[in-house]
């Protein structure tokens, strides 16, 4: 019986280490995300959309214990016009860094997106906390003829879209 309830103890806090989610976060204008616990209060987060041009993106600079992220402007383009209307900001910080650093995950979001999908299509850049490093891109893109989407990891080279 003892042996039973240990394993079953042991599966249920297995289960709980592995089972993180993701936080919504906020940015205000100075680029302060305030939910962010503070070994990581000096991080900022720089959104920049053209006034002209529906809303292109025209910079994202992510800074994070002394690391900065300069997003070169042909990884902007694949950001739709207008998702400054769409930006959602995740982040992660309470996981194991063996799998993943923590990391904060930046999504501008297509406006419209149709309805009753299972995720909002658009683009996601993930930043590590730890050193501002950019650690993938994905779209998150349509299946036509099916109401799911899929992720289409974005490989790059020297900072670009392949």
């Amino acid at each position: 019986m003892k042996r039973t309830t240990l394993l079953v103890a042991f599966m249920v806090l297995a289960t709980a280490a592995f089972a993180h989610q993701d936080r919504i976060l906020s940015v205000h204008a100075d680029g302060v995300i305030p939910e962010l616990p503070s070994a990581y209060q000096t991080t900022r987060l720089h959104v920049a959309f053209s006034e002209a041009d529906a809303g292109t993106l025209q910079q994202l600079n992510f800074l994070s214990s002394g690391g900065e992220t300069r997003v070169q402007p042909c990884l902007l383009r694949l950001v739709s016009s207008g998702s400054f209307r769409s930006l959602f900001i995740t982040g992660s910080w309470y996981h194991d860094e063996s799998i993943v650093p923590h990391y904060i995950g930046v999504q501008f979001r297509d406006s419209p997106s149709p309805e009753g999908l299972p995720a909002h299509l658009g683009v996601r850049f993930l930043f590590s906390l730890r050193d501002a490093k950019l650690l993938e891109v994905e779209r998150v893109v349509l299946i036509p003829g099916q109401n799911t989407v899929r992720l289409q990891n974005i490989r790059l080279s020297n900072g670009c879209p392949e």
